[in-house]
């Protein structure tokens, strides 16, 4: 079992790691194609609107072809489009092969969210979600710096080519620890029980909560090269500082176990991601402009996502019986597409400045601490109506 829900790790990896290893090579990147930031940030903004899009056929083709084929051929789709990035010779090819690469990543993302469900039960969700999370978020942790040595060693298209072979790599090596089995649904009852699934309010609120902790996130995460630039650290400093985040939510991740014997995991990581949030408004108000105080309160941001992923898909994965891939699809596409249109929205902001990132963050955040809150009190309700 340890074997798999690394193979599983593993796979779900490749998704976040094509935007996190990118992140600190973004100025070069913009250099390159003589475009602006917010043509570099597109690159960021296209892959998460394709993560999110196709998550919407990957999770129906889960449930209804099986998880095996569906992660297999998502994997192939993934390196190839990595291959495509490295080669690009312009902007709006880099852009095509991005949406590819997401395409592929979001098989990945589904299938080991539903299969983490398929192996161990409702008891077990929210704490084996957060070991996935746990493991996932270290290769994304080391992203930046990975992605930041890079550029500065050999350029940004050493990055891409780089996850072209890792996903080759791992294509090879999990493919026959998958295990085969699956749930399926049935194409004739899919319909009903999508309405009934938009209709609950656990998988409705936990979905608006993880979207909007996500947007909270990548905001900062697309702005912080830029702004870190302009304190003058260069790619390699940017994706250490980068690290710490991630650091924060990889110890959010161990935080779960403990926080979701209460019932309110999700509460207890969306407030404290509101919490980081007005912290980053305070410096910024008060004209405070440093690495540490850009840095500093997103920590507290990245630990509270941390406790609310796991806890948000555990309270999704079993919202709707036999339902698992689209309800992880739909959830997951929000997510990305919320973060995308964040971004992509921040973007057109000009100047960029701590201030104007805060403030955007606190309106994201407020958003994310009522609906985990709420999401946490329906997800306590319903499993005291089941006992």
């Amino acid at each position: 079992m340890n074997g798999t829900m690394l193979a599983l790790a593993m796979v779900a990896a490749l998704g976040s790691m094509a935007i996190h290893m990118l992140v600190p090579a973004l100025p070069q990147l913009a250099a390159d194609f003589a475009t602006d930031p917010h043509g570099a940030q597109l690159a960021i903004s296209i892959y998460m609107i394709g993560l999110g899009a196709a998550q919407l056929v990957a999770g129906p083709a889960v449930d209804r072809l099986g998880r095996r084929p569906v992660l297999l051929c998502g994997l192939a789709l993934y390196g190839l489009g990595a291959l495509g990035c490295a080669l690009a010779g312009s902007l709006p090819m880099l852009l095509a092969a991005r949406a590819l690469q997401a395409a592929g990543g979001a098989a990945g993302v589904v299938t080991a969210r539903v299969m983490v469900g398929d192996l161990f039960g409702r008891e077990e969700a929210a704490a084996r979600q957060a070991t996935l999370m746990t493991i996932v978020l270290i290769s994304p942790a080391l992203a930046p710096v990975v992605g930041g040595f890079l550029t500065a060693l050999a350029g940004w298209r050493t990055i891409p080519a780089v996850l072209a072979v890792v996903a080759l790599g791992v294509l090879a090596l999990v493919g026959p620890r998958l295990p085969h089995a699956a749930r399926e649904t049935s194409t004739a009852k899919a319909a009903p029980d999508l309405g009934r699934l938009l209709g609950n309010a656990r998988f409705t609120l936990a979905t608006l909560a993880m979207a909007s902790a996500s947007s909270t996130l990548y905001m900062f995460l697309a702005s912080a090269p830029f702004l870190l630039r302009d304190e003058g650290l260069d790619p390699r400093r940017i994706g250490i500082a980068l690290l710490v985040v991630a650091a924060a939510s990889i110890g959010g991740t161990r935080m779960v176990r403990h926080v979701s014997r209460g019932g309110y995991g999700l509460g207890i990581g969306t407030g404290l991601i509101f919490a980081g949030a007005c912290g980053a408004g305070l410096l910024a108000g008060m004209g405070l402009h440093s690495p540490a105080a850009l840095i500093g309160p997103i920590v507290l941001v990245g630990l509270g996502a941390g406790v609310a992923g796991p806890s948000a898909m555990a309270i999704i994965v079993f919202a709707e019986e036999s339902m698992a891939g689209t309800a992880t699809s739909i959830a997951g596409a929000t997510q990305m597409l919320a973060s995308a249109g964040a971004t992509l929205a921040l973007g057109l902001i000009a100047p960029m400045s701590s201030w104007r990132l805060a403030l955007a963050m606190l309106a994201t955040a407020a958003v994310c601490a009522c609906a985990g809150w709420r999401g946490s009190r329906a997800a306590k309700a319903y499993e005291a109506e089941q006992s």
